[in-house]
């Protein structure tokens, strides 16, 4: 069986695409019998190896993922992985594929719904803490799900960072695109993206004022000691959401935020989100923060799309 490159895969599917079949998966009544185990993780140093099974429909896949922090300073991708589609009947492999961009979109859409049911709709700006695949994939679903006209970028690497904002002005050239220091991004940008896997937070501390009016989309801490977000800014949120509940005891940044009254009771999950269209009320009084950690399901749902798209010869040539 041929394994799928991540080249090929950008080729075949749009971030839309993505989204709008993470949307559906909520919005279906009928019973897929689903199963969506939580994912395990083996920590080899600071290395992370995690390994995301999931059940749904006709499908069975998982994903088996290699996170090392440190190969950015090797120049190297962080994260490294395969992502195997199954028959669920049969347990016939049906599709291997290269699981970066399989990450990479499923976090970018998950992001995007996030900025999609609980940022201001008049957004046209967005700040970007990291620019590695993570940080393109929700430059694509932030101007996927609002119009975007001005991005502030920040990277510790100022090479990545003149790299980023070189291909996101030949890809998205009506955007205004620079590089910003982390106070001016905050005050600038109606929606802040943080995409490190940083174990000390990387957004500053400000002034509770600066924070109001701001979403706040965290994806990269998916461990306990990992942490993006200061607790002078965990301190201020109005509102938290999540993509799925084991975000409280996977990310340091949740686990840190149980201590200013963040808990499961009072959070909406992605799928509430979606199945009661929720909006927040009075959004430019408030600071709303959405974490995302990611769950094997979502994975699976985006690799459903490649198969199927393939299997049926409708594959859109981007």
């Amino acid at each position: 069986m041929n394994l799928l490159s991540g080249n090929e895969i950008n080729k075949m599917i749009t971030m839309q695409e993505v989204i709008d079949s993470i949307e559906d998966y909520y919005m279906q009544n009928e019973d897929t019998n689903k199963i969506t185990p939580d994912r395990m993780h083996i920590d080899d140093g600071g290395n992370t190896a995690l390994l995301m099974p999931a059940f749904y429909g006709d499908y069975y896949a998982t994903k088996l993922i290699g996170v090392a922090p440190n190969n950015n300073k090797l120049d190297k991708p962080t994260i490294h992985g395969l992502m195997v589609l199954y028959d669920r009947k049969t347990l016939e492999p049906l599709m291997t594929c290269d699981a970066m961009p399989i990450t990479a979109l499923r976090t970018g859409a998950l992001g995007g719904l996030g900025m999609k049911y609980i940022s201001d709709q008049n957004a046209s700006s967005v700040g970007i803490v990291g620019t590695g695949t993570q940080g393109w994939s929700h430059l694509q679903s932030a101007c996927t799900i609002r119009d975007i006209d001005s991005v502030y970028v920040y990277n510790r690497s100022n090479e990545k960072l003149k790299e980023f904002i070189s291909k996101a002005e030949i890809e998205f050239p009506d955007l205004t695109i620079q590089e910003a220091k982390l106070p001016e991004l905050i005050k600038k940008s109606d929606i802040i993206i943080t995409t490190t896997t940083s174990q000390t937070p990387v957004l500053p501390d400000m002034e509770p004022c600066d924070w109001k009016g701001k979403q706040v989309i965290a994806v990269g801490s998916f461990k306990p000691s990992m942490q993006e977000l200061p607790n002078t800014f965990l301190s201020e949120v109005d509102e938290f959401y999540v993509d799925a509940y084991s975000a409280f005891h996977e990310s340091g940044d949740m686990i840190s935020a149980k201590c200013f009254g963040a808990n499961e009771t009072d959070t909406m999950s992605l799928e509430n989100m979606i199945k009661e269209q929720h909006r927040p009320e009075n959004i430019q009084d408030k600071t709303l923060l959405f974490k995302s950690v990611g769950i094997g399901i979502f994975d699976l749902i985006t690799a459903k799309i490649i198969y199927e798209k393939n299997r049926d010869g409708k594959i859109n040539r981007i």
